[in-house]
């Protein structure tokens, strides 16, 4: 297997993904060898731990056509004239060729019969696969035009990004392409035509755990450090926090996670830091909230919510492929609207009755969730019959 994000630890919902996609891979019955490409830090010890010795560290060399002169030259030059393609990559350009030798090493040891590959921009590594391998990738996102989404909101691009074309180029190396959401997966499979089988399989939660909610007028918003977090803090404590202050003089916001590295200082302001239960932090207010204002895929960070029984208010770029829970598992504002978003907060915080109702719909919308997407992972791995020997790979 082989990933470009680690697992541990699970600081980011990418990760989170990732993890939990592993974890029902494993309860549904295969063994699951992870590899991972370092493109970013990692507790190897514990994802050596977490797969019980099935894990194993590529090495990987970033590609010139990352970070060779004439690459930065021409991306910098495009950059200065501003252009838009100044941000978009070649499907394969963040692919290391010398990944390939090792994953055919690691298919000789173990003959694996299905791989499941993060992110198109890793689709190369099923071309050192053989043929009767099940391939499957895992999108997490639409790549194609990511860039724009940035752009149009006044915003750097980061990340990954790339055409239609090279996009369709990388999905159709698969068997199986999975998306994190229906809109997406209708995107893919118009694409597509037909070259790849196209399915959704949205975030696995952890239904394991609750949320002891605080009696506190508090909400606590979760998250990682990119600019589409930090610029939903920031936006929250600007605009909504001042006027549900003004309401609720004692309302303070508890933000968690590293995006308390660049979140505004302001009066109601508390910033944890990195935390090592996500349920125990919600635990420590009476709502969540997610201001995001832009992104694609699914958010986790809402879909946390839910299976914690957690009252949420989110925008509508954080309940994006959510759209039939709105109003009724949390309540949802418009992306740019901080009137509506301090009116939905202070509704909540002064209504037990519309807390324990959010509470109750929540968590019926996350178990019915769970079975959806369940059902939609194992018809992703229909190719592996019960009669191989049922190991799996994440790339």
């Amino acid at each position: 297997m082989l990933s470009p994000v680690p697992t541990h630890p699970p600081i980011a919902g990418n990760r989170a993904r990732i993890l939990a996609l592993a974890d029902g891979l494993m309860a549904a019955g295969h063994e699951l060898h992870f590899a991972w490409v370092a493109l970013e830090d990692g507790d190897r010890i514990a994802m050596m731990k977490h797969f019980d010795g099935r894990f194993t560290e590529l090495k990987y060399q970033v590609p010139k056509t990352v970070n060779g002169v004439s690459a930065r030259l021409r991306r910098s030059m495009l950059r200065r004239m501003g252009q838009a393609s100044a941000h978009v990559w070649g499907v394969d350009d963040w692919y290391d060729q010398g990944l390939t030798a090792q994953i055919r090493a690691l298919q000789a040891q173990h003959g694996f019969d299905g791989v499941f590959v993060e992110y198109v921009f890793m689709s190369r590594a099923l071309e050192a696969f053989p043929a009767e391998v099940v391939k499957v990738i895992d999108t997490h996102d639409r790549f194609a035009d990511r860039h724009l989404h940035y752009l149009r909101a006044g915003k750097q691009p980061e990340w990954f990004a790339t055409t239609q074309a090279d996009e369709s180029k990388g999905l159709a190396r698969a068997d199986v392409v999975v998306a994190i959401q229906d809109s997406e997966a209708r995107l893919f499979a118009a694409a597509l035509q037909g070259r790849a089988r196209v399915t959704t399989v949205g975030h696995l939660l952890d239904m394991s755990q609750s949320a002891l909610l605080a009696n506190m007028p508090r909400a606590v918003f979760v998250a990682s450090a990119n600019n589409i977090n930090v610029d939903a803090a920031n936006a929250f404590i600007t605009g909504a926090l001042p006027m549900i202050r003004a309401e609720i003089p004692d309302f303070e916001l508890w933000l968690a996670g590293d995006v308390c590295r660049d979140a505004l200082d302001a009066p109601g302001v508390h910033k944890m830091g990195r935390v090592d239960s996500v349920a125990q932090t919600y635990a420590r207010g009476a709502l969540a909230v997610n201001p995001v204002r832009m992104g694609t895929g699914l958010n986790i960070k809402t879909m946390d919510c839910l299976a914690l029984g957690v009252p949420l208010v989110v925008t509508e770029s954080g309940s994006r492929g959510l759209e039939n829970l709105r109003g009724r598992a949390f309540l949802t504002v418009p992306d740019d609207d901080p009137v509506a978003m301090a009116a939905e907060v202070v509704r909540v915080l002064r209504n037990e009755e519309l807390r324990s109702g959010l509470i109750r719909e929540a968590l019926a919308a996350a178990r019915a969730w769970n079975a959806e997407q369940l059902a939609n992972l194992a018809e992703a791995l229909r190719p592996l019959t019960p009669s191989t020997t049922r190991k799996a790979i994440y790339l």
